[in-house]
């Protein structure tokens, strides 16, 4: 009886690399709002950082009109002074520029500051869940900084800010300053020559004879009137006698 035939090898199964773990369906949730918080933090940056270019545009044209202003030499009396023209339109750009600290400091860097905190909250809650995210914990670290003369105060975002505006608004009011009560209206010279005057005619007696005749010349001879009609003598006929019907 024949052997039966051996069956030949199976070819060996390929490794196949692990597959990583699937993240919880509360930690998957939990970094989409992590990464929607990002979004608004960015959007709200994004925001203050327009705000604060129109700012430097604003200030830049009115200080632009206010040298155009020099040229007219206008001034104007305020309380016994007399104040250039150029130096109030400078100045004016205080009340936009008051504007831009109000909707930048009071009003979107609020909004700033609550994405940030509610960006920690999320991290915190993911570092417990065993994610490494401290992105907006380390912003919050290394944003402050301090100078020589803070000593040992930290100087934050919203001083940050305050100092930014403040040197707008203190170069606004030096410039102001300089132009308002440093040039004063100057007399304006017309170049326009002088309308010439003829000298009035001397005025002479009526006996007295004419310079421009010689005394020595006699007027000269006018010409004979012509005969008219008018000057011929007028014969009338006469009667004749004898001819009349009374002598017949």
């Amino acid at each position: 009886m024949a052997s039966p035939t051996p069956a030949p090898p199976s070819p060996p199964t390929p490794a196949v690399p692990p597959t990583p773990a699937a993240a919880p369906p509360l930690g998957a949730g939990q970094i989409e709002i992590w990464k929607k918080i990002v979004d608004v933090q960015q959007h709200f940056n994004d925001l203050e950082l327009r705000i604060r270019n129109f700012a430097l545009i604003v200030t830049g044209a009115f200080l632009g009109l206010g040298g155009y202003a020099i040229k007219d030499g206008g001034a104007v009396k305020l309380y016994g002074l007399e104040v250039s023209i150029a130096g109030l339109v400078v100045v004016s750009a205080i009340f936009p520029l008051a504007a831009f600290y109000f909707m930048d400091r009071l009003w979107y860097h609020r909004l700033l500051d609550g994405s940030v905190y509610a960006g920690i909250e999320a991290e915190t809650a993911l570092k417990d869940l065993g994610y490494e995210v401290d992105l907006g914990s380390k912003i919050k670290k290394h944003s402050p900084f301090k100078l020589w003369f803070t000593k040992e105060t930290m100087i934050r975002s919203a001083t940050k800010m305050d100092l930014f505006y403040g040197i707008l608004a203190g170069s606004l009011f030096l410039v102001a300053g300089f132009l308002g009560f440093g040039i004063r209206p100057q007399a304006v010279v017309d170049n326009t020559p002088p309308p010439v005057i003829a000298p009035p005619a001397a005025t002479l007696p009526t006996d007295a004879p004419s310079s421009a005749v010689p005394t020595n010349m006699s007027p000269p001879a006018l010409p004979a009137p012509e005969p008219s009609i008018a000057d011929e003598p007028c014969n009338v006929a006469e009667p004749i006698a004898g001819d009349s019907q009374t002598e017949k």
